[in-house]
C-alpha cells in the first residue's frame, strides 16, 4: 500500500491535551498538484477529512476511552470499537462543514486534528448515503461535565434542526437537565418523550438530540406548552415558561425557573 498526503491540516491547536472534545476551528491546505481535485467542492456543504496520526500507538487493540472511569479490565473497548487514534492504521476520519473554499484551502468548522497532521484523502458528505437516523449507541462513558454535555446536545441538535433558534437551545436545557438531575448525566436505554405539537423547532430539537422518532413511538405530541419524559414508570413534566426569554443566547444563560417549571408527575 502506497499512501500520499494530499494536504495538510492549519490549526491554532498543536498538542493533543489542548484539543477540545469536538475539535477546533481550521483548515485544510490542499497541496497544489491536487488541487484539480477540489473541482466544484462548493455542491456540498460537509466533507469527510481522512488524516493520517503519525503520533498515535499502532500497537494497542484495546483501549480506555474517554469517559470512562474504570481504568481496569471492565473499562477496556476494542480499537474498533471506539474512535481512539490507537490503531494499527491511524486513519483519522472527522465530518465537518465547509465554511470557504480559497486558493487550495478548505475552511472548516471543527477539526479534531492537530496543525501539521497529513491530510490523506477528501470526500464529499452525501445526505443519500451516510445519514442513518435509525441508528443507535450504546453509551461509552460519561461527559466530563454538565457543560460538556451540554455543548454536545446542542451540536446535535443543531446538526439534524440546522439553525440556531430559541426553541432548539430549550431542548438542549430540558434534556440536559433530565440527565443530570436524574440520570447522572447517562443517556436512558429508551427516550419516550410527548412535546407540544406547535413546536417544530423544538420538535426537531428533541428528535436530533434523542432519535427518538414517532413511527417508532419514541416521540409523541399534544396540545399543551409542556415536555413530558417518560423513564421507567415515572412521567418528569417540563411546563414552558410563558414569559421565557424568546434569544438563543439568553436561553441558554437564563436559570432553569425562567424556561420551565419541573414537576414529578403524580
Amino acid at each position: 500500500m502506497n499512501l500520499r498526503a494530499i494536504g495538510v491540516v492549519r490549526s491554532q491547536i498543536r498538542e493533543s491535551k489542548a484539543m477540545p472534545p469536538f475539535g477546533a476551528p481550521a483548515s485544510v491546505e490542499v497541496f497544489p498538484e491536487f488541487r484539480d481535485g477540489l473541482h466544484r467542492l462548493e455542491k456540498h456543504s460537509h466533507i469527510w477529512v481522512f488524516a493520517w496520526l503519525d503520533q498515535a500507538d499502532r500497537g494497542l487493540l484495546q483501549v480506555t476511552p474517554r469517559g470512562v472511569s474504570d481504568a481496569g479490565p471492565q473499562g477496556l473497548h476494542g480499537v474498533f470499537a471506539v474512535r481512539s487514534p490507537a490503531r494499527p492504521n491511524p486513519i483519522g476520519l472527522t465530518a465537518a462543514e465547509i465554511l470557504r473554499v480559497r486558493d487550495g484551502t478548505i475552511d472548516v468548522d471543527l477539526l479534531d486534528f492537530l496543525d501539521g497532521t497529513e491530510v490523506i484523502d477528501l470526500k464529499p458528505y452525501f445526505c443519500s448515503r451516510d445519514i442513518i437516523f435509525s441508528a443507535s449507541n450504546a453509551q461509552i462513558g460519561q461527559p466530563s461535565s454538565r457543560e460538556a454535555m451540554r455543548d454536545s446536545l446542542l451540536r446535535q441538535a443543531l446538526r439534524f434542526h440546522g439553525e440556531r433558534c430559541p426553541d432548539l437551545a430549550l431542548a438542549a436545557r430540558i434534556i440536559e437537565h433530565f440527565r443530570a438531575e436524574t440520570l447522572g448525566l447517562n443517556e436512558p436505554e429508551e427516550w419516550r418523550i410527548t412535546a407540544p405539537i406547535s413546536r417544530g423547532c423544538l420538535i426537531d430539537a428533541l428528535i436530533g438530540i434523542t432519535r427518538a422518532t414517532p413511527g417508532r413511538g419514541g416521540i409523541q405530541f399534544a396540545d399543551e406548552d409542556t415536555v413530558r419524559i417518560r423513564h421507567q414508570k415515572t412521567v418528569f413534566v417540563y411546563r414552558l415558561a410563558a414569559s421565557r426569554p424568546t434569544d438563543y443566547d439568553r436561553v441558554l444563560a437564563a436559570p432553569d425557573a425562567d424556561i420551565f417549571q419541573f414537576e414529578i408527575a403524580p
